[in-house]
Parts: structure tokens; C-alpha cells; sequence
């Protein structure tokens, strides 16, 4: 089966988001959505979804101010810098989960992803609740070739929250990885129900109709990925949903030549 990651690697980061630290008291930490980890060869989604609180143990004020810290350089890309603050706050709290998290989320930026995968792990140990965790572990498993367990952890995600087009996207794509585009169909159907402007799920579910041997259908989901891309100033992505276009068309084309 072709690997789609592969083939779109100018289409925007995989991976969810980054845990951002605001006031708290006792053991209670929000959950805050923002873009995670861009990764170039990686397909789908600069996609939020709501804010979920999750557990962890009591911070000091330095702590946290170290984590955001990491936060803040991850943002940049400075990943080597992020990894060493999210490497003291663990050496003086092993149960931190905003540390593990964001630290797994750097270790993917650097392509350690055994460490990420390790680290994703932990935080899902300490909170199962954690859906983004599930989110971004699928999408390092989907990175290393591993779908069912890709699969796995989006279907965890989805049982969380429901309503997570990111999460409902990325199944998609491990489904057509995996070479089930029927099931990635309504996947990446579901993704558009949930966010109607979610152009990288009409673009995935355009390549589902391409396997499926449904040119007209695919064309028609490119187009409609085309035209959100260019609303949001994505010239870029919109300009790869055109090419799919051509190529379509192309092929059809030929196909109708004497």
C-alpha cells in the first residue's frame, strides 16, 4: 500500500499539541490546545480541539515557570534547549505529566521517537484520561510504519472526546495507510462533520476516493480542500489540492484517448 506520509510532506504537522501551564492550585493543571511538533514528512493537521483538565502533582513556582519555559522554546523549535528544561523538572518530580508530555513532543521534533513513545507512555500512565497523549502516541507510532497501533490509540483518543476532527483525521490516515479506504472514507467523513473547514480531512478523504477508483468524488474533495486553503492563506496546500486536480484530470485524460 502506498504510504501517504510520505507523498504529501508539504501539508501542515501530525502531531496535536503542547501543554501550557497556567494558574492552578492543589493538584489540578489545565490542558490548553496548541499546534504540536511540525514534522516535514508527516501529513494532516494544525487542528485544536477543546480544553481538558488533567492530573498532576503539586508544582513549585519555579517548576512551572521551567516547563513553560520548555513550552515557549518548543514554539520556537529549539528543541535541544526545550529537552533540558523538561529534563530537570522530571529529575525533581518523576510525576510530572506536562513534562513528559511536552518532553515526548520534543523528542519527535528531534526523531527520537522510541524516547517519545516512552514518554507519551508515562503521562498516560500516570493520567489514562489524557487523550492527547493517545493522539500524539498514534501519530508516532503512524511515523514509524506501526498502523494497528496507530489505530489503537486514535479509537483510545475518541472514546475520550468524540468530538476531536484531529484525532478523527488522523485515524483516517491509518486506516488508508493500512488499506482500508472504505474505513478511512468515513473517518475523514466524520472529521469534516466535526469541523466543516478542516481542509487536510477533505484533502485525506479525496485520496480515500482515489483508492476507492472514485475520480469525480476525489476531485470534488480536493477542490473543496483547494478553496479553504486559499480562504486561510494556505497558498502552499492549496496549490498541492490543484495538483491532485490536475493529475486526475490528466489521467482521465489519457484514459479516453483512442
Amino acid at each position: 500500500m502506498f504510504n501517504y506520509l510520505t507523498q504529501i510532506s508539504h501539508l501542515p504537522s501530525l502531531y496535536h499539541k503542547l501543554v501550557t501551564i497556567k494558574t492552578f492550585k492543589a493538584s489540578r493543571l489545565p490542558f490548553l490546545g496548541l499546534s504540536v511538533l511540525a514534522m516535514s514528512s508527516m501529513i494532516a493537521c494544525h487542528h485544536q480541539s477543546a480544553s481538558v483538565p488533567i492530573e498532576s502533582s503539586i508544582m513549585t513556582g519555579d517548576t512551572v515557570e521551567i516547563v513553560q519555559q520548555g513550552i515557549e522554546k518548543s514554539r520556537q523549535g529549539d528543541y535541544k534547549a526545550a529537552l533540558a528544561d523538561f529534563n530537570q523538572v522530571i529529575a525533581e518530580n518523576p510525576q510530572d505529566i506536562n513534562a513528559y508530555y511536552n518532553r515526548g513532543y520534543v523528542y519527535s521534533g528531534l526523531g527520537e521517537f522510541d524516547k517519545a513513545l516512552a514518554d507519551f507512555s508515562q503521562a498516560l500512565k500516570l493520567d489514562p484520561q489524557m487523550g492527547e497523549a493517545y493522539v500524539n502516541r498514534g501519530n508516532v507510532y503512524l511515523q514509524l510504519g506501526q498502523d494497528k497501533k496507530a489505530i489503537a490509540d486514535y479509537e483510545k483518543a475518541l472514546k475520550i472526546n468524540p468530538n476531536d476532527a484531529f484525532a478523527q483525521n488522523n485515524l483516517g490516515l491509518a486506516h488508508l495507510n493500512s488499506a482500508s479506504p472504505e474505513l478511512a472514507k468515513i473517518d475523514f467523513t466524520e472529521a469534516v462533520n466535526l469541523d466543516p473547514n478542516y481542509g487536510e480531512a477533505y484533502f485525506n478523504r479525496g485520496l480515500a476516493f482515489v483508492d476507492l477508483g472514485l475520480p469525480q468524488q476525489a476531485i470534488a474533495d480536493f477542490q473543496k480542500a483547494a478553496q479553504i486553503w486559499q480562504e486561510q492563506g494556505e497558498e502552499t496546500s492549496a496549490q498541492a489540492a490543484l495538483e491532485q486536480i490536475n493529475a486526475l484530470k490528466s489521467v482521465n485524460n489519457s484514459s479516453q484517448t483512442p
